[in-house]
Parts: structure tokens; C-alpha cells; sequence
């Protein structure tokens, strides 16, 4: 991949630095929710929550009925949001998961216990990744629970699952009140939108057509606190900064994504012509083929020119990086906080000076037009479209598969990638598009039922989905589910037999799987196309007629077991040092 040269900095038109004083003129309060009282409206708990949901860009839920969840489901069809059933709770979590990354606000419906419980992964997931995910449980009604019965599904008490959720989630209610039940399905929207976290709803059965009182006013919305000569002293100090240092680099954070700054980190990277490298959590973010695009910065798992790059930068302007391990390679990664600016979800810190209050989503577009005077920076030469030629006969490797992927995708496809080894060696494969994963959280088994969520939020790209044999184990059977609804994923089966990612660490019987012929399942579903691909020239004519295919499309490819990625072998190696 090419780099940009550490020169381009310095070819672009030096800012104009504003003071602190102009800066501080600059800067508006933001402007609030009026809160004059509206009338309110007869409606029901379903038809208000659809409504809120329509209104943040909802157009389709995900899960599975049971008799607590039925007229609850019922209600939602009439209302205008078809819940898409999958074949597991888990499933309908993970879709609505990455419908929520793509839409701003995703939601899975379940039945009481048996099926909130099994949300409950999912829901973790969307916790430690700032998804903005709702999760609707249907409940045991009021009348019922108050004879204490042992009603079907019950635990302990009838508050046991949303005390789980509890622990799940930035906002939780129990809609058992009829007056208050529409201010707190607003209350916990806006927690979720604000925080970018799960929130949980939970509706007893017998309360679904209850009328409730409405109202119609839009959910306000609470800006971040923002302190505004803190916020101008931070840009006045970050512009010079930039003004007097001969490289830089930007570090692209999955924050960015999730509050929608994509537009002017691109801006702000080609105004001032910095290299752009990415953490793995925000993949796709900052277009990966564009000729500022350095590629995925994680530490010891990055190739050896991006650690230069970053790790050599007088300045690494960081927005929106979790500091995680797996972003940062199991903390391999070696950046002096001297030449670090820490941009967060809520505060600026340039070296060692930190600006309290001073949220990313006010400091980027204030730096944005703080530098705005001036042309923008010649860019580098454009990176060279990915290619693969294969070798006959030969065995197929991660590295290689990775290639031969990278060599069909477009901007018609986007990416989902599963944890273990499909993500390590992802890192080498620049994605036009979006790119989803569970980067943090790594919880296996994500990225097949992602499709599905992934292809309704984004219908005029299809899903390239990266899979491990131990993952696709799990969940590959949402693949059937995917295509039943219109959503035909290209799904490539990382065969390594077994639990590739571990052997490197700890080798046993414990890592071993029994083989499943995952491209025969397309006519078990009775939907689709399966190849088998041993050899590189197998796997060019596999995917190759993969990516020409409209219907749902399996590849199995098989690796020789021990072989892992050039990036896995490098965490392996910088971690073993550590011992």
C-alpha cells in the first residue's frame, strides 16, 4: 500500500491561526429544544414506539415471537415495522446490531427469559462497541404477575430479566404504566442516541393495546456539554501544532462513525493532506482506497510501514480511538504521549494538557473551519487497485485468500468480518466501503447474522462476509434467514480445521472441530450456490463466480491447518516477547 510522504504537511497553504479571543467570537451556543406544550394524542405503547423508531431512519426489527411477544409483534406489523425472524435470538441481536451501525438506531424484539436471555450477548456486544441498539421484550402481564404464579419462562422473580439488563444497558424501563409509558420509550431513545449504547424496553402483554396519552412533539435531544473557551483553546493550540510540525498522521476512531464525522475527518485530511490510518474498530470510516488511506493501525498486527508511519508521526492527531487492546495489538502499540492529541467522547488532551468538556463531535468541525482558509494539499498518487493472480495448484493461505478477496471487491460490496483470524488478517484488506465487526467485544459468531441487519440498513451494497469454520459453526445457519429475506450475502468459510487463532498460543484437542461442508448448505437451505476451493486456481474461479452471483453464495476455502495471516504471526511474536 502506499504512503503519502511526511512532506505533504508542509505543502499545504499554512492555516491561518485564529486567537483565542476571534476563536472564542466564533463559537455559538448551541441551540436547544423549545419546550413549549403540545397537546397531547391517544395512541398505544407499539404505535408510539414505532413512530419514535421511524423517526431516527427504522425501518425493520429483528427477532423471534413467543406467546408473551405476540401481540407485541402484532402490533409493530400494523404499525408499519415488520420485525425479520431469524433462527436464534442471538441472530436478531447481531442484525439489529449492524443495522444500527449503519442506520444510526437499530432494534430486536424477543420473548420473555428464553428469548431476552439469549439477546443478552448480543446486547454486550452493542454495550462495549457504543451501538445505539434497543432491545423489546414482551413480558408476562400485569394481572399475571400479580397471583405470583409460576407462569412458563419464569426464573426467580418477574423482574429477573430486566435486572440482567440492567447491567446491559444506559437506559432500562418497564412499561407497566400507562401515563408515563411514552415518556419513557422518549427517555430511553434519548439515552441510547446520546450515549450510543443499548437501551431496554420490556411491555407486559396485556398492556400492548392499552391506550396511553402521546405526545407529538420530536424526542429532545440533549447536546453534549461543551465548554467554550475551553473548546477554542484546544483548536488555537491543535492548529498550531499542526502549523509547526513537519509530519503528522490522523488516527481514525470508531467515535467518529457513531457520531458522524466522517465528512469532516475526510475534509480535514485533505485540506492539510495527513495520512489517514485507522483503528480496526472503525474499518471502513475513512475510505480505505483513497490515496490518503495509510490503512489499520493495530499495534504489532499492522505491517511494519504503517507502525513506521504512525509510530514515527511528531503528531498523532487521535479522533475517536477507543483505547482497547485489540485496537491497540494487545497493547503493542508504542506512540509517545508527547506526540499524541487525544480527541474523545468528551475531552481534548494535546501532550499533557487535557481540555475537559470539550466533546468530539463540537472540536472536529471547529478545527475543521479553523482551517479552512488556504488550498488544500496535493494528494499522493491514488493506490493501486488490488490484484491476484493465482498459482496453480497451489495450497491457499490467509494472506493470499485475503488478496484474492480484496481483488473482487468494489464499492458495491461492504465488509463483515468475524473475530480470530479473518479479522487479524482483514487489516491488509482496503475496503472502499463500509466494514463491521466485533473488534472489542470479539464475540464469535457475529458476522453471518450481521448480513442480514447490514444488507436492509445499506440495500445497494452486498455483504462480503469473512468467516472462520469454528464461527460460521455457530451461526452459519443464519445464512438460510439472510436470503428468506432478500439479503444475499457473499459468505467466504476460512476452513483452518479448528480454532486457528488459539493454536498459536496453546495447541490441544480443544482447538480441534469436526469438518462441516458448509458450501453444500445452499441446497439444504434450498437458496443459493456452495464451492469448495483447495487451491488457488479453485479459489479464483470460486469467487469469481461468487461476486457475478445475485443469490445467496458460500465459499468454503480450505487452509492448511497451522497457516494464519502475516498479522497473526506478528501479534504472536510481539506478544511472545513480553514472556
Amino acid at each position: 500500500m502506499r504512503r503519502t510522504s511526511s512532506s505533504n504537511l508542509q505543502r499545504a497553504a499554512a492555516p491561518r491561526v485564529l486567537s483565542l479571543v476571534d476563536f472564542s467570537l466564533a463559537i455559538k451556543e448551541p441551540s436547544r429544544m423549545p419546550s413549549a406544550s403540545v397537546p397531547t394524542t391517544q395512541t398505544t405503547i407499539p404505535a408510539h414506539l414505532v413512530r419514535r423508531l421511524r423517526e431516527h431512519g427504522v425501518e425493520h426489527g429483528f427477532g423471534i415471537v413467543g406467546d408473551y411477544a405476540l401481540r407485541l409483534f402484532g402490533a409493530f406489523e400494523n404499525a408499519g415495522l415488520p420485525m425479520l425472524v431469524t433462527s436464534d435470538e442471538q441472530g436478531a441481536g447481531f442484525a439489529a446490531d449492524a443495522y444500527a451501525r449503519l442506520r444510526g438506531l437499530g432494534v430486536a424484539g424477543c420473548t420473555y427469559s428464553v428469548g431476552g436471555l439469549k439477546l443478552a450477548n448480543a446486547t454486550a456486544n452493542a454495550y462495549a462497541e457504543q451501538v445505539p441498539l434497543l432491545i423489546v421484550s414482551g413480558a408476562p402481564g400485569i394481572a399475571e404477575q400479580s397471583t405470583n404464579a409460576l407462569l412458563h419462562h419464569r426464573i426467580k422473580d418477574f423482574d429477573t430479566q430486566s435486572n440482567v439488563y440492567r447491567q446491559l444497558t444506559v437506559a432500562h424501563a418497564v412499561l407497566n404504566t400507562p401515563i408515563t409509558a411514552a415518556a419513557e420509550i422518549d427517555r430511553v431513545i434519548a439515552a441510547i442516541l446520546e450515549n450510543q449504547r443499548p437501551g431496554y424496553l420490556e411491555i407486559p402483554r396485556d398492556l400492548v393495546h392499552t391506550l396511553i396519552p402521546s405526545s407529538p412533539n420530536p424526542i429532545p435531544r440533549i447536546p453534549p456539554k461543551v465548554d467554550h473557551a475551553k473548546l477554542a483553546a484546544a483548536v488555537v493550540d491543535v492548529v498550531q501544532l499542526l502549523k509547526n510540525t513537519p509530519t503528522a498522521v490522523i488516527l481514525n476512531g470508531v467515535m467518529v462513525a457513531r457520531r458522524n464525522l466522517a465528512k469532516p475527518l475526510l475534509s480535514l485530511a485533505e485540506h492539510l493532506g495527513i495520512p489517514v490510518a485507522t483503528s480496526p474498530m472503525a474499518k471502513g470510516v475513512f475510505p480505505e482506497r483513497h490515496p490518503l488511506a495509510l490503512g489499520v493501525y493495530q499495534g504489532a498486527v499492522s505491517p511494519p510501514a504503517v507502525v513506521a508511519t504512525v509510530e514515527n508521526a511528531e503528531v498523532i492527531l487521535s479522533l475517536g480511538v477507543l483505547p482497547t487492546d485489540l485496537n491497540f495489538g494487545g497493547f503493542t502499540a508504542h506512540i509517545n504521549p508527547t506526540h499524541l492529541v487525544d480527541c474523545s467522547d468528551s475531552s481534548v488532551s494535546v501532550g499533557l494538557r487535557t481540555y475537559l468538556n470539550v466533546p468530539l463531535t463540537a472540536f472536529l468541525p471547529a478545527l475543521v473551519a479553523a482551517l479552512a482558509q488556504g488550498q488544500d494539499a496535493p494528494l499522493p498518487l491514488p493506490h493501486v487497485q488490488p490484484q491476484f493472480a493465482p498459482t496453480p495448484n497451489t495450497p491457499i493461505h490467509v494472506e493470499r485468500l485475503i488478496a484474492a478477496i480484496a481483488a473482487k471487491m468494489d464499492s458495491r460490496h461492504g465488509l463483515i468480518v468475524d473475530p480470530g483470524d479473518s479479522l487479524f488478517a482483514s487489516v491488509e484488506l482496503p475496503v472502499p466501503q463500509w466494514a463491521l465487526s466485533s473488534a472489542y467485544y470479539a464475540t464469535m459468531g457475529y458476522a453471518v447474522p450481521a448480513a442480514l441487519g447490514a444488507g436492509k440498513a445499506d440495500p445497494l451494497r452486498r455483504p462480503v462476509v469473512i468467516v472462520g469454520d469454528g464461527a460460521f459453526a455457530m451461526t452459519g445457519i443464519e445464512a438460510a434467514w439472510a436470503a428468506y429475506h432478500g439479503v444475499f450475502p457473499i459468505i467466504i468459510v476460512l476452513d483452518n480445521s479448528g480454532y486457528g487463532t488459539q493454536r498459536p498460543m496453546l495447541d490441544g484437542p480443544f482447538n480441534n472441530l469436526p469438518k462441516l461442508a458448509a458450501e453444500l448448505l445452499p441446497a439444504v437451505f434450498g437458496n443459493g450456490q456452495g464451492w469448495l476451493a483447495s487451491t488457488e486456481d479453485q479459489l479464483e474461479v470460486a469467487l469469481s463466480e461468487a461476486f457475478a452471483s445475485s443469490t445467496l453464495a458460500i465459499v468454503r476455502a480450505i487452509i492448511p491447518k497451522g497457516s494464519i495471516s502475516s498479522a497473526l504471526s506478528r501479534l504472536t511474536e510481539a506478544l511472545g516477547k513480553r514472556v
